[in-house]
């Protein structure tokens, strides 16, 4: 009997460990990143209540709301942001085409770079969701680099799009190709040949 009650103490004992772990606030204070999501923030990949994109690494969070159902981006959302870089400036294509000679895609793999104004960067719609990665579920934001029709991009079928983006470091294209899922279209789920 003793054994036994020995094992049960050692596993109460883990038990509660583990939920303190699950507990620690600096998994979910947002101060304790700097207001800046992160993987074990409880916010990413919920939508933003004001602009409806959802929460990438990195983003920064308006703390008050960042433990509440109508979490919102702190200081400026991503298409506000963009606004004032929509120009299209000699840095930025410089850059583009640097990360692009760094790590270019596949061979025959066409890229799309959603510009301001790309129909796939639209508003929430009536079912109040943004487009959105068919792959990650993130939403798609300006200037982000994706796969167009997945299934067949060299003559695309459909509008679904998918991250393939170095600089952001989303690669929901590869992954998706790795994974066996990757024998299904992501959007009709229909098996590739």
């Amino acid at each position: 009997m003793a054994k036994r009650d020995t094992g049960e103490a050692a596993l109460h004992e883990a038990f509660d460990r583990g939920l303190g772990k699950g507990r620690d606030p600096s998994r979910k204070d947002p101060e304790a990143d700097g207001g800046r999501t992160t993987i074990r923030s409880p916010w990413l990949g919920k939508p933003c209540a004001r602009c409806g994109h959802t929460f990438r690494r990195g983003d920064v969070v308006e703390q008050a709301t960042a433990m509440t159902d109508e979490v919102r981006h702190g200081g400026v959302c991503p298409d506000e942001e963009t606004a004032f870089t929509a120009a299209s400036s000699r840095e930025r294509e410089a850059f583009y085409a640097g990360v692009a000679s760094a790590h270019p895609p596949p061979p025959g793999l066409s890229l799309v770079r959603l510009l301001p104004g790309d129909p796939r960067l639209a508003a929430p719609g009536s079912a109040g969701r943004r487009p959105s990665c068919v792959i990650c579920g993130h939403t798609l934001r300006p200037f982000d680099e994706v796969v167009v029709c997945p299934c067949s991009p060299e003559a695309p079928l459909c509008r679904g799009a998918v991250h393939r983006d170095a600089i952001r470091t989303m690669y929901c294209f590869d992954e998706w190709q790795k994974s066996k899922i990757g024998q299904h279209c992501p959007v009709t789920s229909r098996k590739l040949t």
